[in-house]
């Protein structure tokens, strides 16, 4: 996906109707942005836009726009207008992109990687799905791939320990968690047990705590 997906557009006459256009396999469309003195409409054929905007994996924003009689544009897809009832698409909106100039894009998460809690009879539980990057489109990634293979029983793996490819930087306002190993109900009730059977620290004739005074004496 990204950039080295390329879509194909034709400009649209004035003449031609959104409604023939649909009929005729073609979606409507518009072409705008920086450097563009006035928005472009454009079609392109509907059967290559919903294979990249419904089967393609990773990000689904960015794409090169490939116009008969235009070079080539980096574009993001700013707009997708779906018909109520059949929910295929009626109508893209294309803004044009400067390659070099970051953006704020939103990019998958996928998870690799066993944890070791899992390891020990703990279960993964995925949390967010998706994660907003300030990015160029020319380092966007398809998706960001995120390792939890260190995540032991009740640990999470958190935004704020997300590394990103390049230039990129994560961009959150909550620390919120991308992954928790969890541990079902007996295994977490064995491993509580366990934890209650341990002297408590400086117990059973050990130390006491730095600074702590023995019992009896003031």
């Amino acid at each position: 996906m990204g950039l080295s997906t390329i879509l194909k557009a034709v400009p649209r006459p004035r003449e031609a109707r959104p409604g023939r256009l649909r009929r005729e396999g073609r979606l409507p469309a518009v072409f705008y942005g920086p450097g563009q003195e006035k928005p472009l409409n454009l079609s392109l054929d509907y059967r290559e836009f919903k294979t990249a905007l419904t089967t393609s994996e990773g990000n689904r924003a960015l794409y090169t726009l490939d116009i008969e009689g235009y070079p080539p544009q980096a574009v993001l897809l700013k707009d997708c207008q779906f018909n109520p009832l059949t929910r295929q698409a009626i109508h893209a909106d294309f803004y044009k992109l400067d390659p070099g100039r970051p953006i704020r894009l939103k990019v998958p998460v996928t998870l690799t990687g066993k944890p070791a809690g899992v390891e020990k009879g703990g279960q993964l539980q995925p949390g967010l799905r998706e994660v907003e990057l300030n990015v160029r489109p020319d380092q966007a990634p398809d998706v960001l791939q995120v390792d939890v293979s260190n995540l032991n029983l009740g640990q999470s793996l958190h935004l704020s320990q997300l590394t990103v490819p390049g230039e990129a930087r994560l961009v959150f306002t909550a620390d919120l968690p991308v992954a928790t190993v969890t541990a079902p109900k007996g295994l977490k009730a064995e491993t509580e047990a366990e934890a209650e059977s341990q002297p408590a620290p400086g117990a059973g004739g050990g130390k006491p705590a730095p600074g702590a005074k023995p019992k009896g004496k003031k």
